[in-house]
Parts: C-alpha cells; sequence; structure tokens
C-alpha cells in the first residue's frame, strides 16, 4: 500500500471515529438542538469561515519571510485540510505538518519550512493568548464576575501557556535537541515501512532528514532575524482566536443566554491546553469535559454548559471535517498523479 494512499484510509477511520465518538449520546445530541435557535447556524458557519481565513493569511505572511508565494485560495484549502488531519489523526500537530508540506509542496516551499511554519502558527497563537487571556481577566472583573476561582484558572492558564512557550522553544531553538526527538521516531516509522508497507527502502532516509533540518533552521534563522514580519503573524493568529471565541459565543446567544464574554475565553483557553495533553486521542472527551468544567466552575448552569459545548463541537467539525476531507484527499492525490 502506497503511504498517501494510507495516509487517506486512515483520515476515512479518524473522521467515522470522531463523528461516532461525538455522536455517541444521541438523546442529549436531539434535546441541545432542539433547544437552539436555527440562526445559530449560519452564525457559526460564518464566523468559522473567517478562522481559516484567518489561518491562510497567518500562512501567507509566514511564507512571504522566505520570498515564497502560494495563492491564497491554495492556502485557505489548506487550512481547511490541515484542521481534518489533525483531527481525524490526531498526532500532536505531526499529521497537520505533514499534510501542509504535501500540499504545498508543488509551490517550492520545503518539508521543514512547511513544518515550521506549523509550528510557528501554534507559537504564535499561544503568544495571541495571552492577549486574549488578559481581556477576558478584565471584563470578569469590570462585570464583578471575578472571583477566587477566576483568579486562580486564569492564572494558572497564563503560567502554563508561559511554560509550554519555552518549553517548544528550547527543544526547537537547537538543531541536536530536535535530533534527538526525531531519530527514534524516524526509525519506527521505517520499521513500520518495511515490516507493515513492504517498502525495501526507508520511507524518510537519512539525507532526506538532514535536508529537512536544514531547512527548518534556514527558516528559524530568517524567523528570528526578520522580527518586523511578526506583527503581521501575531495579528492573524490573534485574530483567529478571537473568531473560534465567538464561535462558542455565538452558540450562547443561539440559546439564549448573552453570557460575559470573559467566561467564554476561559473557557475555549482550557479546553485547548487540556487537549493537548491528550493528543493521541485529539482531546476528544478531554476538551469538552475541559470547556463545561470551566463554564460551569465561572457560574454558567451544568446544563447550558453541557449543551453549548456539545452543539459548538457537533457544528464544527459536522460542517468542516467532511471540507476538510474533501481538501485533503485531492491535495494528496495530485501529489500521487
Amino acid at each position: 500500500m502506497k503511504l498517501r494512499r494510507l495516509l487517506i484510509l486512515l483520515g476515512i477511520i479518524g473522521i467515522v471515529i470522531v463523528i461516532a465518538t461525538t455522536l455517541g449520546h444521541p438523546t442529549k445530541v436531539l434535546h441541545a438542538f432542539r433547544s437552539v435557535r436555527w440562526y445559530v447556524v449560519p452564525m457559526v458557519l460564518a464566523i468559522q469561515l473567517v478562522s481559516y481565513y484567518c489561518n491562510a493569511r497567518y500562512y501567507e505572511a509566514f511564507l512571504r519571510i522566505s520570498d515564497l508565494k502560494v495563492p491564497l485560495r491554495r492556502l485557505y484549502e489548506t487550512a481547511l485540510g490541515i484542521n481534518f488531519a489533525n483531527q481525524a489523526l490526531p498526532s500532536g500537530g505531526v499529521s497537520g505538518a505533514t499534510y501542509l508540506a504535501e500540499a504545498l509542496r508543488d509551490y517550492h516551499v520545503p518539508a521543514g519550512k512547511a513544518a515550521l511554519a506549523q509550528l510557528g502558527r501554534y507559537g504564535f497563537t499561544f503568544l495571541s493568548f495571552w492577549a486574549v487571556l488578559s481581556a477576558g481577566f478584565v471584563m470578569l472583573f469590570f462585570t464583578d464576575d471575578l472571583n477566587k476561582v477566576s483568579v486562580r484558572l486564569i492564572v494558572f492558564l497564563m503560567f502554563l501557556i508561559l511554560g509550554t512557550g519555552l518549553t517548544l522553544l528550547l527543544v526547537f531553538a537547537e538543531r541536536k535537541r530536535l535530533e534527538a526527538i526525531l531519530n527514534p521516531i524516524v526509525q519506527s516509522i521505517n520499521t513500520f515501512g518495511r515490516r507493515v508497507l513492504r517498502r525495501h527502502h526507508a520511507l524518510i532516509r537519512d539525507f532526506q532528514l538532514g535536508d529537512f533540518l536544514d531547512d527548518f533552521y534556514r527558516g528559524y534563522a530568517e524567523l528570528l532575524h526578520q522580527k518586523r514580519h511578526w506583527g503581521p503573524l501575531v495579528g492573524w493568529t490573534l485574530a483567529g482566536n478571537l473568531a473560534e471565541i465567538a464561535t462558542v459565543y455565538s452558540v450562547f446567544l443561539g440559546f439564549g443566554h448573552p453570557v460575559n464574554p470573559g467566561i467564554v475565553i476561559t473557557g475555549y483557553a482550557l479546553a485547548i491546553i487540556v487537549s493537548i495533553t491528550s493528543i493521541f486521542t485529539n482531546g476528544i472527551g478531554v476538551y469538552e469535559a475541559g470547556m463545561i468544567g470551566t463554564f460551569s466552575a465561572l457560574g454558567v448552569p451544568f446544563a447550558l454548559s453541557f449543551a453549548v459545548t456539545l452543539v459548538y463541537r457537533i457544528l464544527d467539525m459536522g460542517m468542516f471535517l467532511p471540507i476538510g476531507f474533501f481538501f485533503y484527499r485531492r491535495h494528496l492525490k495530485e501529489r500521487t498523479a
């Protein structure tokens, strides 16, 4: 079996698992959707389209640092495909970075720089979360919704984001550290290729890994020296974060409960962070539990917290995973051709 066919097959299996897990309680799902107003669907659709546009513009701004030009439409399609790859093939973002490299290869984007672009999106997203959480803290403070739980939770999230960012920086800043992590992974992939895919040669050869790291650290050096380009990178990731938060808030409006935006910000931030701790299940279950628990801790009734989170996740995945799979499959088949 060819590697790209295997990736497509795994994608199909992954999307079936995600949908089956999310719809594991059909009675609760039906009850939640009966309680929400109809206009929540076009609102979520419109805001999420803006979110993917922000992601595409981030990639455009990042690639511009290296004088690489990719049509915005291609980047928009790729952003949708990355969402599918990361959710259906949970691997801590590796599947998304791999797909990004494949989707942009015809535009002369080296795999190392594609991986750096994806890693950079996580880094700048974490950075922009500081601004978002600070705004949420202020909103809770000036509306008398700030209590000991809120203070401790927001401070904890901010320090957790800082710690995660510093850890990633320490790992990726030095080539030897990254090589020490990648070497056993590459060996496992090559073993899989020989035993399962019946490949006679290594899927990832030593010179390919070397070229990948050369491109990665060449792009990393360019990024450090081109700090004037950081503004758009932070700006587009910040806009993407705000669009995601607006999506959750629109679901609250659909239930007729306009809660404090600071509560939505905090719940969304915690859900993202706790989902990182379960990369091999893409946070399924953990993501929802984190969001529901945070909303409840900040004073939102549990029934409403559960219904909002369920409707948000189903609409988000139900509308955009199939679209993402379409572009994911099409781009991989283009590479095969």
